[in-house]
């Protein structure tokens, strides 16, 4: 489990970018570019795809956890 590590870096700096681009699509939906309804369900979609990165570095965490106590 120790040829890992390059993994869970690689996990941990795609869901620091996106976060970074979660934050720009919520500013850029709701900067008055889309109509209410599109907005709506634009961040719908956008909050969904940040629980599932946020999903992966969770799972990802997981895993280091069990490869630090096996190792």
């Amino acid at each position: 489990m120790g040829d890992l590590h390059d993994y869970w870096i690689e996990i941990y700096r795609l869901e620091n970018q996106a976060d970074q681009d979660y934050r720009r699509l919520v500013a850029r939906n709701f900067s008055g570019e889309y109509d209410a309804l599109t907005a709506y369900k634009l961040k719908d979609v956008v909050d969904n795809l940040e629980s599932a990165v946020d999903g992966f570095e969770h799972v990802a965490n997981i895993v280091e956890q069990i490869a630090l106590k096996e190792s």
